[in-house]
């Protein structure tokens, strides 16, 4: 498999962390399947524009929809059945897919991982089959996506339901008008025929074969596919199954790298899954007998990052001692970019994303994450220095004193930063008329939804409000808010690895990433009031969807002064409380005591 090409428009598809399908010559196709056109992901690309930057949904709906279309974990089952044994044997990717082959179930067999969007080509490459050989033998114009269907279907039906999906469309968006939209359902119709059209088929005169040096390259992608997939929530059946194949591929060759070895490998599969319960004390042992080495420190400063104890900067020093001490190690370079996104520092992170991008060495799923990274930040004259190392980093400015990100695509108008902190009683100086109140919707069962694709409310469109304009109105707050939360939670996918969702856990996040990276800071800054600004939008909007609120007040000058109203006599300044949470520290209630208290008084009211 070759990987996406870092110079033209790509697309991709992940299900969790784990990436599913990609392209590097257009967009996905069967892919659209699993979204509705609503859950358009939209990211400003300049001070005036919004574009399309993919969709989003969980793997429950994702599933809804395909039965919908008939399409089913069973049908799956059925076509992979139908299979002749000697047609999956000759039609297998090399010898490595070939040794396995008897053992391959739906998802395997099925699986396309790489599409051709040219025209003339149009179609799925296979990671374990040779799919382009084999989907003209159905004479079936649209059997490629009908079979990367039936694999996303079993895909789907191992994973818990509240798995987010992310589909990229952001590197092929570049190029096309502002308000083009990519989605086209894909035509589904004649999938129940492929279990009858399956067993027709005949194997090859001749099995597929390829050369020595893609077979060494696709042993560790096929041996990376199965274990991505041995999940704590993976059923015995399935983890059996994974057993089977792990086995069989890791006999083939001695593993080979820093993460190579198994437990090693099962406390990153831990981590990924943000699991911590007994990861310390379990690399604490393997430290005792293996030493110090850079596979244990890597593992440590992750931890020290999901629990909260040490802040991004911190971490991201130490994660990039380990990627210069070891250049092979990806996972530390690509932990290390993220790492030094999330502490403000673009250039570290862009020298990191690049080597990634250029190392042919690195795997498609590291290197288009790598990509996304480098599509986020922009280019300084540093972006090609290193770090310094921890050694030489000598009378350095604290992190709370340097500049964050701002890239004034998104904002609330030209508001300066606030002079002092806002009092949650005082009124505001200048104070202006308040706004008609909005009726508070009633309380009713809230499935929060994926941060990164939020709809705009009932009754608002994106035109309601300019990209960078000041709201004026309650509906135009609502716009201004959700479009600065789905900024928001974009970075913290490429910082954290971590999707939010509209929730008490999102606010548990991002009050942590708060608490290490602005504790004590100073609000009056132009940069930290943006970034405070942001997380403020994104605590009105959990207010907002799960509470009922609704801003009553968007008149003063100062955003930490703006109004809603939860319930009757019960109004909050969610920017403000946010200002008063960085500013005040210990003297003020954390931010997820604070929305507990709102929603029992709005429950008792």
């Amino acid at each position: 498999m070759t990987g996406p090409n870092a110079t033209s428009g790509t697309s991709s598809l992940r299900v969790g962390e784990r990436l599913i399908a990609w392209t590097d010559d257009g967009l996905l196709a069967a892919e659209y399947a699993l979204f509705d056109a609503t859950e358009i992901v939209l990211h400003a690309s300049d001070p005036v524009t919004v574009r399309e930057a993919g969709y989003m949904t969980s793997a429950e709906q994702a599933l809804d929809r395909l039965a919908q279309l008939g399409v089913t974990p069973e049908l799956a089952a059925e076509a992979a059945k139908a299979l002749l044994p000697e047609v999956v044997v000759t039609f297998a990717r090399g010898s490595t897919a070939r040794s396995v082959a008897t053992e391959l179930g739906a998802q395997e067999l099925f699986d396309g991982a790489i599409y051709r969007a040219s025209p003339d080509v149009r179609c799925y490459e296979g990671t374990w089959l040779d799919l382009r050989s084999l989907a003209p033998h159905l004479e079936l114009p649209s059997a490629p996506l009908l079979m990367q269907v039936l694999h996303l279907a079993a895909t789907l039906s191992e994973v818990p339901a509240v798995t987010p999906l992310h589909l990229s469309t952001t590197g092929t968006m570049r190029t096309r008008r502002p308000g083009e939209r990519t989605y086209v359902r894909p035509a589904l119709q004649e999938v129940q025929r492929l279990p009858r059209l399956l067993r027709q088929l005949r194997p090859r005169t001749i099995p597929i074969d390829v050369d020595a040096a893609r077979e060494a390259r696709l042993h560790p992608a096929l041996l990376a596919r199965v274990r991505e997939r041995q999940t704590k929530e993976a059923s015995p059946r399935l983890r059996a199954h994974l057993a089977v194949l792990d086995r069989a591929l890791s006999a083939l060759t001695q593993p080979v790298g820093p993460m190579a070895d198994a437990e090693l490998r099962a406390i990153e599969r831990q981590l990924d899954e943000r699991d911590l319960h007994d990861a310390a004390e379990w690399i604490e042992r393997l430290e005792r007998v293996r030493g110090n080495v850079p596979a244990i420190r890597y593992l440590q400063a992750r931890l020290a990052l999901l629990r909260g104890e040490e802040p991004p900067r911190d971490v991201a020093r130490k994660l990039s001692e380990i990627a210069a001490e070891d250049k092979g190690f990806h996972q530390a370079s690509l932990v290390a970019a993220r790492t030094w996104l999330a502490a403000g520092e673009d250039a570290h992170a862009r020298y990191f994303a690049h080597k990634l991008v250029e190392d042919p060495s690195t795997n498609d799923s590291q290197r288009l994450m790598a990509e996304e990274i480098l599509a986020t930040v922009p280019v300084t004259a540093k972006s090609m220095t290193p770090p310094a190392v921890m050694g030489e980093i000598v009378n350095e400015i604290p992190a709370t004193a340097r500049l964050p990100r701002v890239p004034r695509l998104l904002g609330l108008g030209d508001v300066p930063a606030p002079q002092y902190t806002p009092s949650p009683t005082a009124p505001p100086p200048a104070y202006a008329p308040i706004l008609s109140p909005l009726p508070a919707r009633p309380l009713t069962r809230y499935d929060p939804e994926l941060v990164e694709s939020l709809p705009l409310p009932k009754g608002a469109n994106e035109s309601d409000l300019g990209v960078n304009d000041r709201p004026a109105t309650p509906v135009q707050a609502r716009v201004a808010m959700t479009r600065l939360a789905r900024d928001l939670a974009r970075d913290y996918r490429l910082w954290y690895g971590k999707t939010l969702r509209c929730d008490v856990m999102a606010i548990d996040g991002m009050q942590q990433h708060l608490a290490h990276r602005y504790a004590g800071g100073a609000i009056t800054d132009d940069a930290v009031a943006w970034e405070l600004r942001r997380h403020g939008a994104l605590l009105s909007e959990v207010i907002a969807r799960k509470l009922g609120g609704a801003w009553v007040d968007v008149g003063p000058s100062e955003p930490g002064y703006w109004a809603m109203m939860v319930s009757p006599g019960l109004r909050t300044h969610p920017i403000g409380r946010v200002y008063r949470f960085v500013s005040l520290g210990q003297r003020e209630r954390d931010l997820v005591a604070y929305f507990i208290e709102l929603e029992e008084r709005s429950r008792s009211a």
